[in-house]
């Protein structure tokens, strides 16, 4: 067969030192990660050994350690990517930017793309595709199975009890909170509370103090943000007439409990805010 005229030998070299795809039901031998929830959930299904690099922001569970670091979230670097030759590359829409997919897809490299996570439900089925795709879908359902056991007898803690209004914060400057079509929602939902601003229109709305007073929220759950975090709780409690103030309930918790979309990153983010709005719940005996 006589090829088009515009393909020379070394064009033709190139093409023929492309990493080959996996086929169609192959398992992946060597993988890159490039969000911190594909890293840990290759983790939790015993698919590390195909795991070949990630992000200098996968940084859980600590054996992420040993693993290549090929950039950021939003630049990774795709030459360093490529010359891994990897028989599959993990990205998340609306997390990583399409342009990163595009350029990885040009060089001839398989990429999958999975959708962000706005609740449990997507968590789930993220994780169940990650099984299937590392050849670890049995243990995925597995896994899905117990985190569900757990999460439910958090949740019956809650049953009965009167739902506490919450302030969930972000950002300070400009001060940023989450509303019902974010991930973080899930956690006051299933905890026994009301996000306050779940009627904002955008997914993480900027806000102002005044709106905040108004609205009163009984506990004020702010995540942290590195050395403003502190700061900021100083500054909340200088507005004495708020409930949260009256009553001491001002929370600074780990933004690594929260911020990652995984079964066990959402029980255990979970588990510390029902702690924390509920703490009667867990002092009672079985």
């Amino acid at each position: 067969m006589k090829l088009p005229k515009k393909f020379n030998r070394f064009t033709v070299i190139f093409l023929l030192l492309l990493p080959v795809a996996t086929a169609t039901g192959e398992q992946p031998r060597r993988i890159v990660s490039l969000a911190p929830s594909i890293t840990e959930n290759l983790y939790r299904l015993g698919a590390e050994q195909a795991l070949i690099a990630v992000t200098s922001y996968c940084n859980y569970p600590p054996q992420t350690k040993t693993k290549e670091v090929i950039g950021s979230l939003s630049n990774p670097n795709i030459e360093k990517i490529y010359s891994l030759s990897p028989d599959l590359v993990l990205a998340i829409n609306g997390i990583n930017p399409p342009q990163t997919v595009e350029k990885l897809k040009n060089l001839g490299l398989k990429v999958n793309i999975l959708n962000k996570c706005h609740d449990f439900d997507d968590i789930k089925r993220n994780f169940t595709e990650l099984g299937r795709i590392a050849g670890k879908h049995e243990r995925a359902d597995e896994i899905i199975k117990e985190i569900e056991i757990e999460i439910n007898s958090v949740t019956q803690r809650m049953k009965d009890r009167r739902p506490v209004k919450v302030f969930w914060e972000i950002g300070a400057r400009p001060l940023v909170t989450a509303s019902a079509k974010s991930f973080a929602n899930e956690f006051i939902r299933y905890a026994g509370g009301i996000n306050i601003f779940a009627n904002a229109p955008v997914e993480y709305p900027q806000i102002s103090r005044e709106d905040v007073l108004n609205k009163n929220p009984e506990v004020i759950m702010l995540v942290t943000m590195g050395n403003v975090t502190g700061a900021e709780k100083l500054r909340w409690q200088k507005f004495k007439d708020l409930e949260a103030v009256q009553n001491d309930r001002i929370c600074i918790i780990n933004a690594d409990k929260v911020c990652r979309p995984t079964p066990m990153g959402f029980l255990t983010g979970l588990k510390a805010v029902a702690n924390f709005l509920h703490p009667e719940a867990f002092e009672e005996t079985e």
